[in-house]
């Protein structure tokens, strides 16, 4: 049992903490997602095509293998927990920590900690993606930097 301001809540159930991270999970994603689309036209817009590109073949490999690395772990996540009724598949269960030190009480609690800061950290992405605005670029060398130099 949990005591949360003033109520009584009792532990919920497996699917409902699974459900709950599979619903912040997909929110984080579709969120990243469209603010980087939203985003991406308007630096092109405003501060032009960036000058200069990694020209070796690990340059060009690392920005692919980090989008990959960034977004593939997430959707298989969401994926593979919802199409298995909203439980980890046994495969995924074999690869999480042990919980040898934690009661399924704080296990839970945690869990559902992790999901409501998912939230806070939507809010810091909006507000870094909005105070970089024209500035903002998957990688390379950005024009204001060129621009700068032009000035001098």
């Amino acid at each position: 049992m949990y005591y949360i301001a003033g109520f009584t809540l009792p532990v919920p159930p497996t699917q409902a903490v699974e459900g709950l991270a599979v619903l912040t999970t997909f929110r984080w994603l579709q969120y990243v997602g469209s603010r980087l689309r939203a985003i991406a036209p308007v630096a092109q817009a405003e501060a032009g095509a960036i000058r200069s590109m990694p020209t070796t073949f690990i340059g060009q490999l690392v920005s692919p293998v980090h989008a990959l690395a960034t977004f593939v772990p997430p959707l298989t996540y969401v994926l593979c927990v919802t199409f298995n009724r909203f439980t980890q598949p046994e495969w995924m269960q074999c690869m999480s920590l042990p919980n040898n030190y934690v009661q399924q009480e704080t296990a839970v609690a945690l869990r559902v900690a992790a999901c409501a800061s998912t939230f806070v950290h939507l809010r810091f992405i909006g507000m870094t993606l909005t105070h970089l605005g024209n500035q903002w670029h998957g990688i390379g060398v950005w024009t204001l930097l060129s621009y700068l130099e032009d000035i001098n």
